[in-house]
């Protein structure tokens, strides 16, 4: 049995108490209050990521992250450098690039790619993970009939850069080409840097259609055996596939659609950067019914991919067609741009949207990318207030590595949101990552508090966030063993 001291947080709303947090084994036996105690430090519950993508977050860790990059060149020598630095990898990839923050403001085109390597398939994602830039030996992989989705020059030849299906179709195919040890060593990665940031358990979108019941193992075993609790979301249309596994949930980011940032996401009026064109519904009704109706049957859990309104009025729609299991907690991920009716109706199938606050940061307000696609309508994205306002339970997530796996810092941007509308307090900013992330995994009778037969999952803070968004971790425990110790603590 040990006993830990501090100012202790038990959930969302609750104030700071000092007191002793008695674990013994895997589970909280008691919370004892104290009159006084001599450490500074806060006791939380451990950080809740609902939405990461843990593979994509560790490859981002091992190949090269382009975020810092302010012209082609640049791109280029980070690539060239990691394609020195990894040379035994069958496929080469880098993270996190941003068109519009180059100062020739476009992707790198193949042919430049090409000069770098013409053996190695290259792919080079943008920062938003729905659209990338590819090498020639990377576009063989579409295969000769080009799907939709690929960009061509006055000359006919495809520039490199893929968008939609040929993006999804590349991205896929070529992380096929990763070795398990690679897959285990990434995901590792990512339980490092969520425990890093006290994050204890995520939501792990894994996989693709294409994938074999052994590759399906492979992701499987390594989600199971890694340091944290990752919850897994089989990314399948064959719910077959999640049974075998006997998981209760399947989807993940099954997309709807794309993003602003790369012009797919479906929304209901053109892009304000691009008249005449709405984004991409990337499937038709009947395939998303028949799939609602087998999740359901089975007692599956769903979640989706949409981030336009005209995305995510298809889901509600056939939600609504197919009368869905409403205590399944089905989800719809990211869930940006909403109407009044449609937060109505999220309200009314009980679905809960899966956030990610950061976004807005770096892409919200009047002068930002949101307002550059989508013009006055910025003022409608991520509309936490409201949706808080109508009964909706948000859960919140990272989307890494699109953004990093940092819950202090999503709730920040919850309690900062740039339309000062939507801003939601300190005490709601903090269920997002706990309270109501466990739920969204069902996961509420073992964590996202802290109490009596609880998992002892708990986080120490120089601060408390809801207050003071600048405190720090300083150690991770998960399962009462401790798992992050920082080297303040030392």
């Amino acid at each position: 049995m040990e006993t830990f001291s501090g100012l202790i947080v038990t959930e969302p709303n609750s104030n700071p108490i000092p007191g002793k947090l008695v674990v013994e084994g895997e589970k909280i036996v008691a919370l004892l209050p104290l009159n006084s105690v001599k450490e500074r430090h806060y006791i939380f519950p451990g950080f809740i990521d609902s939405h990461t993508h843990p593979l994509e977050n560790g490859l981002h860790l091992l190949y090269p992250d382009l975020s810092h990059a302010n012209s082609i060149a640049q791109v280029l020598e980070l690539v060239a450098t990691g394609l020195t630095q990894i040379p035994d990898t069958p496929v080469f990839f880098s993270f996190n690039l941003e068109p519009e923050r180059l100062k020739e403001h476009r992707y790198p085109y193949r042919r430049e790619l090409d000069r770098l390597t013409k053996e190695k398939p290259v792919f080079i994602y943008r920062v938003d993970g729905h659209s990338g830039v590819a090498n020639s030996k990377a576009i063989e992989y579409l295969g000769e009939n080009l799907p939709p989705g690929v960009e061509f020059d006055g000359a006919g030849n495809p520039t490199g850069v893929l968008r939609a299906e040929a993006y999804e179709t590349v991205s896929t195919r070529l992380k096929r080409l990763i070795s398990p040890d690679v897959i285990q060593e990434a995901i590792r990665l990512t339980a490092q840097e969520a425990l890093r940031n006290g994050i204890t358990t995520i939501g792990a979108m894994v996989g693709s259609d294409e994938l074999s019941e052994k590759e399906w193992a492979v992701l499987f075993d390594a989600l199971a055996t890694a340091p944290i609790r990752m919850v897994a979301y089989f990314q399948t249309w064959n719910v077959e596939t999640a049974r075998k596994f006997q998981l209760p949930r399947i989807g993940g980011c099954l997309l709807l659609d794309g993003s602003f940032g790369s012009h797919t996401a479906a929304i209901s009026k053109d892009y304000f950067d691009a008249p005449d064109y709405n984004g991409i519904l990337y499937h038709q009704d009947g395939k998303l019914v028949e799939f609602l109706k087998q999740a359901n049957e089975f007692g599956l859990q769903t979640a989706f991919h949409a981030i336009g309104d005209r995305a995510i009025e298809q889901l509600l729609r056939c939600h609504q067609q197919v009368k869905s299991d409403k205590n399944l907690r089905h989800r719809v991920e990211h869930a940006e741009l909403l109407s009044a009716e449609l937060i109505k109706k999220i309200a009314e199938l009980k679905l809960i949207p899966v956030v990610q606050p950061v976004f807005e940061q770096i892409w919200g307000g009047p002068e930002k990318m949101y307002a550059q696609r989508l013009g006055k309508r910025w003022m409608n994205t991520n509309p936490y207030r409201w949706l808080l306002d109508n009964g909706i339970i948000l859960a919140g997530g990272s989307d890494a590595p699109v953004t990093p796996l940092d819950t202090i810092s999503g709730i920040k941007a919850a309690m900062n949101h740039p339309n000062s509308q939507q801003r939601i307090s300190g005490p709601e900013a903090l269920a997002l990552f706990t309270v109501h992330a466990a739920y969204s995994l069902k996961l509420e009778d073992i964590a996202g508090t802290l109490a009596p037969k609880m998992q002892a999952d708990f986080v120490f803070l120089d601060a408390d966030p809801r207050e003071n968004c600048n405190c720090q971790v300083l150690a991770t425990y998960v399962k009462g063993k401790l798992m992050f110790k920082s080297q303040r603590l030392l």
